[in-house]
């Protein structure tokens, strides 16, 4: 009795051996697909990538190409334009910021340098002195721009104005 009682156990294990060495294979295989699923997907987004920068790299080439006048298809015209639009806005946005840094911009390059400055520092061209119209204290940029858009005197500065600038949004 002790025999079969034994042949028994070493059947069930040798059952169950066999079962768990099917359960590992099927579990590396699956990982593996898991690993492999995920450097594929990776592999995707890195290229999907790639042809984003490729289509900005077009978009800015047209875009440059237009502002040097040459013709552009009919259809990228609005847009285009509208490029134009969000450009002049960053400008005015930009000039703001420079105003309210007491900082002169470069009628040569753009760029903003500090209102001492005698020379641009990205392109050299000399600058002019600061105009008498560069604002001193922050406030008195918050005064001023309020009176250029409402086209009033500005009130006393009771310390509780606060001027938002929300650039628009294209069309």
């Amino acid at each position: 009795m002790d025999d079969q009682l034994f042949e028994k156990i070493k059947s069930g294990a040798y059952k169950t051996k066999d079962n768990a060495g099917r359960w590992a294979k099927e579990v590396a295989k699956r990982t593996t697909n898991a690993v492999t699923h995920a450097k594929l997907a990776f592999a995707v987004n890195e290229t999907n990538s790639k042809v984003k920068d490729i289509y900005a790299e077009i978009g800015k080439t047209i875009y440059s190409d237009y502002l040097d006048g040459k013709d552009a298809p009919e259809e990228l015209k609005p847009s285009l334009q509208q490029i134009d639009k969000l450009m002049e806005e960053i400008d005015a946005l930009n000039s703001k910021i420079a105003e309210l840094k007491n900082s002169l911009k470069c009628p040569e390059c753009g760029a903003f340098n500090a209102t001492d400055a005698g020379f641009c520092s990205k392109c050299g061209t000399p600058l002019e002195a600061a105009s008498s119209d560069v604002c001193d204290t922050v406030d008195e940029a918050f005064a001023q721009a309020e009176e250029a858009e409402s086209g009033t005197e500005p009130d006393e500065d009771d310390g509780d104005e606060v001027i938002i600038i929300n650039p628009k949004k294209p069309e």
